[in-house]
């Protein structure tokens, strides 16, 4: 009997081993994939290890130039078509209802993400969100917001000022951070987050106070600058589930699930920092709603860790009015007077409540973080590698006039042409998002290749933005490509060119973005030049929700004679 018991359990354990040897080859898998080139196959695992390893981009910038486009990848057990030429990518990015960004969130966190333009994968929802932001980046908007990114600006360079006197360097990226999300705070939602202010004064105890339990005391606006910053390094990409979902995906809900139950180290932070963020939405809906004399009963929070309700942590508040003497935006809180009419309203099966408010002020925290500082720090470390580029900014902004305010928001494209093709040409070599992910329902015909239906589809921006066979010498920083009438302008290949998507999901705030970058930029060199410190070329990149740099940007500060 005992013998027969053992027989069957060795049985079973030789079949699923043979079940899973079998399933780790994905048969039928690649047969409908197998007249797509590629890298080659490898058992269970895919080319998981040469993306972890080189990381994602890096490693699709360099199949897309060996394989051509459309290529076949596999991220594990996931057959990924990677797109990379300008014809395709408009092709695939037309389509806005199966936009994919993977996430191991479940309950109000999974919730959020489901809420977030940036994130849903519902037309529906996705179509609100876009209806409640448009008119906050209208012409008329951006218009009456450069007079407050300029004074942001000017306080960055005001901030800078020791730095300079002292010769000390500085991680640039990280100060432009606390700029952009000054802006954030007052152009769309009319209250001073405090960033620039309280990083000196932070300086200024820890000189004073150094070794002592002072130092780690930390303000609403520190707490404020740790989450956004905490969940842009972390996210949910470097959880051990992911590879587990990547190599099984059946069981997509099971390792959301045990991501949760057992979570690691860096997903209980990147949830703390969720929290953190979601607090301060939350109290930016009470104020708004407050001010408008609906009360202040928004709630998003159920008080566990990692959600503070609808408050923050520590005492104090990270909102404070923006001063009168302040350029404002159209008018203070002005984007949320666009969220908050949407409240109630019904998008598909949803009713939009009040977390879909709060995904709506985070997501936009968030965005106007981490895209514009990435681009100006890019611009500053591209210039600093390339003195004549750099001769040649400062004869533009030296024309307009050192010591004379810079341009109104309708005059930015005459008076700094050159300034804003510096930031283009930073967004070329240095793309927010990389990558770009949709799903198709149907199939679709790329090139002369048939895609089958619900294939994932990777449109590569890094790669199509770097090609050899679209951009001459792209690996050199030429912001002439994008100065009307030159002759780099002409070799530019049309669509290849995409460095915040393309299509109805192309990023809503790309004009906003462009434009803040472009008056930061030149605000700062106005009054500084910036010099690398030494071992940081090559810059290292990482892409996570975007692509950052992983040390920062370390530069020395010269003011300018």
């Amino acid at each position: 009997m005992e013998l027969g018991f053992f027989s069957l359990l060795a049985y079973a354990g030789c079949a699923a081993l043979a079940a899973l040897v079998l399933y780790g080859f994905h048969p039928v898998k690649r047969w409908r994939y197998r007249h797509l080139p590629g890298p080659p196959f490898r058992w269970l695992v895919g080319h998981l290890p040469e993306v972890f390893k080189e990381g994602q981009d890096d490693a699709q910038e360099r199949w897309a130039e060996q394989y051509g486009s459309p290529f076949l990848m596999w991220m594990g057990a996931l057959p990924v078509v990677v797109v990379s030429v300008p014809d395709q990518a408009r092709k695939v990015l037309a389509r806005p209802a199966r936009h994919v960004i993977y996430s191991l969130h479940t309950g109000e966190e999974g919730k959020l993400d489901s809420y977030s333009i940036v994130f849903t994968r519902s037309l529906e929802l996705w179509k609100a969100a876009r209806g409640a932001w448009q008119p906050f980046f209208s012409a008329d908007s951006l218009a009456a917001l450069a007079p407050t990114m300029k004074a942001s600006a000017a306080r960055l360079a005001a901030h800078l000022q020791p730095a300079a006197a002292a010769g000390k360097p500085v991680d640039i990226w990280r100060e432009l951070g606390l700029m952009t999300m000054d802006v954030v705070g007052t152009t769309a939602f009319g209250v001073d987050f405090n960033t620039l202010e309280h990083a000196a004064q932070q300086k200024e105890a820890e000189g004073a106070a150094e070794g002592s339990a002072e130092r780690h005391v930390r303000t609403p606006a520190d707490r404020l600058i740790w989450a956004v910053r905490t969940i842009f390094e972390l996210f949910a990409l470097g959880n051990p589930m992911f590879a587990l979902f990547f190599l099984f995906p059946e069981g997509e809900q099971a390792w959301k699930q045990l991501a949760n139950a057992l979570p690691t180290a860096g997903f209980r932070t990147e949830l703390k920092a969720r929290g953190e963020l979601r607090a301060i939405g939350t109290e930016l809906i009470q104020q708004q709603l407050a001010a408008q004399g609906g009360g202040g009963e928004t709630t998003a929070g159920d008080g566990k860790e990692g959600s503070n309700g609808g408050g923050t942590k520590g005492g104090g508040s990270v909102v404070h009015p923006a001063p009168h003497g302040r350029p404002a935006a159209i008018e203070p809180g002005s984007f949320l007077s666009l969220v908050l009419p949407s409240l109630g309203r019904q998008a598909g099966s949803e009713t939009l409540g009040p977390l879909w408010a709060v995904g709506q002020a985070t997501t936009f925290i968030m965005a106007g973080y981490e895209t514009t500082a990435n681009a100006i720090a890019y611009a500053v470390y591209l210039l600093a590698g390339n003195p004549d580029k750099e001769a040649k900014l400062l004869a533009e902004i030296d024309g307009w006039g050192r010591h004379k305010a810079l341009p109104s928001a309708a005059d930015l494209p005459s008076a700094l042409p050159y300034t804003a093709a510096v930031v283009q040409e930073a967004l070329r070599m240095y793309p927010p998002a990389a990558v770009a992910v949709r799903e198709v329902p149907c199939g679709i015909s790329l090139g002369d290749k048939a895609i089958p239906g619900d294939a994932a589809l990777q449109v590569c921006i890094n790669a199509m933005q770097r090609s050899p066979r679209l951009w001459r010498d792209p690996k050199a920083f030429i912001p002439e490509r994008f100065m009307p009438g030159t002759p780099e302008a002409a070799e530019v290949t049309p669509g290849a060119y995409l460095p915040f998507g393309d299509g109805p999901r192309k990023c809503i705030g790309w004009r906003f973005a462009l434009q803040e970058a472009a008056l930061s930029l030149a605000a700062l060199y106005q009054q500084y030049t910036f010099r690398l410190t030494p071992g940081q070329v090559p810059l290292k990149t990482k892409m996570v929700l975007t692509m950052g740099p992983v040390d920062g940007v370390h530069v020395t500060v010269h003011r300018r004679e």
